[in-house]
């Protein structure tokens, strides 16, 4: 027989473990380490990871919208901080478990709704 979704959900009243809460902490100013802007930006120059490629497909300098200095700006701030940048999965990186320990996801025990069979081979 056919069960909708919302029908095969039962919510369960519990409260969340103490050991599975998420607890921010701010070990030092985020904001202390942060390079400091120079009031002329200099031109851009290809880095590690934010290479001339990537930065055409950004488009900064193609759209128009922004003046010519604040296009510098704005390629001055994302080669300040292009190891906060990622292209593809080898490049991804992780909150420090300073800030933001691992997610824990708790689950409670319980029994399943449906019992399936399990198919008998010919």
């Amino acid at each position: 027989a056919y069960k909708k979704v919302t029908n095969k959900i039962k919510p369960v009243a519990t409260t969340m473990p103490a050991h599975a809460r998420i607890i921010r902490r701010i070990p030092e100013d985020p904001l202390l380490s942060l390079p400091a802007l120079l009031p002329t930006p200099p031109t851009f120059m290809p880095g590690l990871r934010l290479t001339q490629e990537r930065m055409d497909q950004l488009g900064i300098f193609k759209n128009g919208f922004l003046w010519p200095e604040e296009q510098k700006l704005a390629a001055h701030v994302l080669m300040n901080n292009e190891l906060a940048l990622a292209w593809d999965e080898s490049e991804k990186g992780r909150f420090r478990d300073d800030y933001f320990p691992p997610v824990v996801i708790p689950t409670i025990e319980h029994t399943p709704w449906v019992h399936r069979q399990r198919p008998i081979p010919p």
